[in-house]
């Protein structure tokens, strides 16, 4: 687990551009960030160095730092647990469903995808989505009250000469018990009553459920509007 120095290092480093730039400091001035001493910023930095949070480089002008993917997740990972800390119950977004069998094509994408998928999500999906289809007016306009919440957007790209359209993904809870997160593409050969969502870990097998069983899918806001 992360200790709370090196959280609170990566974080500074995070408010100073760090995850998507290189960005020069000097061990002082991170310490002046931190309000801690020069040599325990310099500690802190090599620790996070060795354990492979950040990427180092010295220059004359200072240190050149930017976040790993590594300490990228970390950050991803705390950033979840205070989403689903902030959410009250009352403001609970629960879609029902039934589980579906898919076209076969979700191992292919979710592979296409995840690095960015990782990135967003701070997990590694599993190859292959699990498909829920709605089956009532309530659960439908659950999924309104979901897209009227911030998601995650990854960007489309290129690869292998063809294109890939953006990709927006919605956190939630399966049965409570998984994270994992809808995730809606540019072009889908599903209808609008289907939701695809990937999770770190096979979802059927982790539950042992099947086509027909019914599931819940509690969405995690990434930001509450208070």
């Amino acid at each position: 687990m992360i200790t709370p120095e090196i959280w609170f290092t990566l974080y500074s480093l995070a408010n100073k551009g760090a995850i998507h730039n290189k960005t020069v400091l000097t061990t002082k001035e991170l310490g002046e960030i931190m309000d801690v001493s020069q040599q325990t910023a310099s500690r802190r930095i090599v620790e996070c160095v060795e354990q492979g949070y950040i990427m180092r480089i010295h220059t004359a002008e200072g240190m050149l730092l930017q976040i790993t993917e590594k300490g990228r997740t970390e950050l991803v990972q705390i950033l979840t647990n205070l989403e689903v800390a902030f959410t009250p119950p009352r403001d609970e977004i629960v879609i029902e469903g039934k589980i579906v069998t898919g076209i076969g094509e979700g191992a292919y994408y979710v592979d296409v995808y995840a690095s960015k998928l990782r990135s967003a999500l701070g997990f590694r999906p599993h190859l292959g989505t699990l498909n829920v289809k709605v089956m009532d007016e309530d659960a439908r306009r659950a999924i309104g009250r979901m897209k009227s919440t911030p998601p995650l957007v990854l960007n489309g790209f290129q690869h292998k000469g063809r294109t890939f359209g953006d990709v927006i993904c919605y956190r939630v809870k399966v049965n409570n018990e998984i994270e994992a997160a809808v995730v809606m593409a540019q072009r889908t050969h599903h209808s609008e009553d289907i939701l695809e969502v990937v999770a770190p870990v096979d979802i059927r097998k982790t539950l042992n459920i099947g086509d027909d069983d019914k599931v819940t899918l509690t969405v995690i806001p990434l930001h509450m509007v208070t």
